[in-house]
């Protein structure tokens, strides 16, 4: 599953392959991901947020499912966080 990673060790975002799991081994098995195995600091927190969002640009509809830590001790995302928010 190819998706951007904004992490909080790099100045810039990254196209990184996260790893999934099946639920069987059948062909029509569903996948998920396991957003995991990208994230930093388990032992701060070791559960993963997530939400859908939904773009509207003319015509196209875009759905992400977006994974995300939240904590008092985790470092601050400069990526997520400067004021352009030039992505």
């Amino acid at each position: 599953l190819r998706c951007r990673l904004y992490s909080t060790l790099w100045t810039r975002p990254r196209q990184v392959t996260m790893l999934t799991r099946c639920s069987g081994h059948s062909r029509t098995a569903q996948r998920f991901p396991v957003p995991e195995s990208l994230f930093e600091e388990a032992t701060v927190q070791p559960y993963i947020h997530n939400c859908f969002v939904t773009v509207h640009e003319g015509r196209h509809v875009y759905q992400f499912c977006i994974f995300f830590k939240r904590h008092l001790r985790l470092r601050a995302n400069v990526l997520l966080s400067r004021n352009d928010h030039k992505f």
